[in-house]
């Protein structure tokens, strides 16, 4: 998947990954949007860098751009802000003949996506992720919402973009955090992918240049094309898409117990994941790709930035998780990397040990964890 190429789900229509110019997004739009008004809201971040060109470039070849821009934080992922964006759509009284453009990172397009989701009942998008994370997440699953002081996306809709393009070269200008933030989501899909897919990210990671362009477009090509196919045979989570959450249960908990804001949504996911490993027992064999995996992750955890993370916390915030059944959790794990497998049957107990093991090495390389309850 790179330049033109495109991956094809029920709903989703081209995802286009590459460096690629601003006449690429523009030809998307000539075939989604029509002569319609294009509505563009963008991330204060990426408008200060790139919106001013992307903008005069779209009003020049005939599209009127109304423009809503926003301070994109966790703590702006709310209903206030969608309330803020639904007030801007109406103020300029769109219709349903408009088309609404998300630009910026995961935030953005869950906050969009949602807001046109919910206005009139339906308002078609696309989506410009900016940020390795919402290239090879936010973007590619049709989810859309926000948060709630109770969890992380617990309300929200399923609402596919008529497109996504990413365009690697606004990688360039992205912060270093950012970039390791996107490596857990990429991470998580080696993980379940196996293959391909985990050697070139050891190969990454081992070139120790986070700006490669050259490996980042092969892995946002890989990690979107998994994820497409994936999503293609189940849109709405009802089955095999329910893998996408691997690392996830723990990760949301773990995001909202450090605060919101704090640790980012791909780095919570990165511990996470260790979390779910720990739920399996060790591989014995020397040199298994479980083990091999491991280490590729703890690799990952021990660079985290440091807060303090109350297990209680997490666990407590685990149990609105939107993704259990019943009174249970259901957790996605792994026998080896490309095998995924979920359980349902999963006790507080083993939750709770396996999150205090990977709070371990998170720790015990400069973390801070608040004295953990009933040991």
């Amino acid at each position: 998947m790179s330049g033109g190429s495109k991956s094809k789900l029920r709903r989703l229509q081209p995802v286009v990954v590459g460096r690629s110019h601003i006449d690429r997004l523009i030809g998307l739009l000539a075939k989604h949007a029509g002569t319609r008004r294009v509505f563009v809201i963008i991330d204060e971040r990426f408008d200060r860098l790139h919106g001013g060109e992307l903008v005069r470039r779209l009003t020049r070849v005939g599209y009127r751009c109304p423009v809503g821009t926003f301070r994109a934080t966790e703590r702006s992922k709310s209903q206030r802000s969608v309330t803020r964006i639904h007030d801007f759509f109406l103020e300029n009284e769109i219709s349903r003949d408009d088309f609404v453009l998300a630009c910026g990172g995961g935030i953005t397009t869950d906050l969009a996506g949602y807001a046109a989701s919910t206005i009139l009942r339906g308002v078609a998008w696309g989506a410009v992720p900016t940020t390795l994370l919402g290239m090879v997440d936010a973007a590619i699953e049709g989810k859309t919402g926000v948060n709630h002081a109770r969890g992380k996306n617990l309300v929200g809709t399923f609402w596919q973009p008529a497109f996504v393009w990413s365009n690697l070269d606004y990688l360039e200008t992205l912060p270093d955090r950012h970039l390791r933030g996107g490596l857990g989501e990429i991470a998580k899909c080696a993980g379940l992918a196996g293959g391909r897919l985990l050697d070139r990210l050891e190969k990454y990671l081992d070139l120790n240049d986070l700006k490669d362009l050259r490996y980042l477009d092969a892995l946002v090509r890989m990690t979107a094309e998994f994820k497409a196919q994936v999503v293609a045979a189940d849109e709405l989570e009802r089955g095999r898409r329910m893998i996408l959450n691997f690392g996830h249960t723990f990760g949301h908990g773990i995001e909202l117990a450090a605060g919101y804001g704090r640790l980012q949504h791909g780095e919570a996911v990165t511990l996470g994941l260790l979390a779910a490993l720990n739920l399996r027992p060790r591989a014995e064999k020397a040199g298994d790709t479980r083990e091999r995996y491991r280490k590729l992750i703890e690799s990952l955890v021990v660079r985290l930035p440091k807060y303090r993370i109350d297990v209680s916390r997490v666990l407590q915030a685990m149990k609105l998780d939107k993704k259990r059944r019943g009174r249970n959790l259901r957790f996605v794990l792994i026998d080896r990397p490309g095998k995924p497998i979920i359980s349902e049957d999963m006790e507080n107990a083993q939750a709770r040990g396996a999150l205090e093991r990977a709070l371990d090495v998170y720790e015990c390389h400069g973390g801070k964890r608040a004295r953990r309850s009933g040991r």
